[in-house]
């Protein structure tokens, strides 16, 4: 009975918060804000990137790879660079590139990030990225953050943050 009550009270008091107090998130919506600030960042820096209309990634392809490709229940090896759009570098998968950044972590273990292409491990917006690619090819891309971390961010990235991951598919089904 106690616990009834307190779900009636804690129901009540979400009751008397304003809409403001917890906002709708609509994906469909906030992929339109995000396509306009990419494209927006893009032309400031002008730069004429690719874009794939499936998700609104906009990729720019850096290095191209074999003919391999990566497809759902492949298991890949990528090298990675995370930056926000104001070029802060916040993750890398290479050793040299954080020591570069100054975010090296000399505790932490510098290596390819291995993952199953189509699983829920991993963020949709990389997952695609990575699956534009052939083994060996490496890409700059520019991710909506709706295939990121939506509005809930993490760690330094912000909700509803745009993500460019610098990415290389290092090798596809590894042994």
């Amino acid at each position: 009975m106690k616990k009834w009550i307190a779900g009636l009270v804690l129901l009540s008091f979400m009751g008397c918060l304003g809409d403001d107090d917890f906002p709708e998130y609509n994906p469909a919506e906030q992929l339109e804000i995000d396509i306009a600030a990419i494209d927006q960042h893009l032309e400031e820096k002008n730069i004429t990137a690719v874009v794939d209309e499936q998700s609104g990634i906009r990729y720019l392809l850096l290095e191209d790879g074999n003919t391999t490709e990566a497809t759902d229940g492949d298991v890949v090896d990528v090298d990675y660079e995370l930056y926000n759009f104001e070029d802060e570098l916040l993750d890398t998968s290479i050793e040299s590139v954080a020591q570069d950044g100054g975010i090296h972590d000399a505790d932490r273990d510098y290596k390819p990030l291995r993952f199953t292409i189509g699983t829920n491990g991993i963020i949709p917006g990389f997952q695609r990225s990575a699956v534009l690619l052939t083994e060996g090819g490496k890409g700059d891309f520019y991710i909506p953050s709706v295939w990121c971390y939506q509005n809930y961010g993490s760690g330094k990235i912000a909700p509803n943050e745009n993500l460019r991951f610098v990415i290389k598919l290092v090798k596809v089904n590894p042994e």
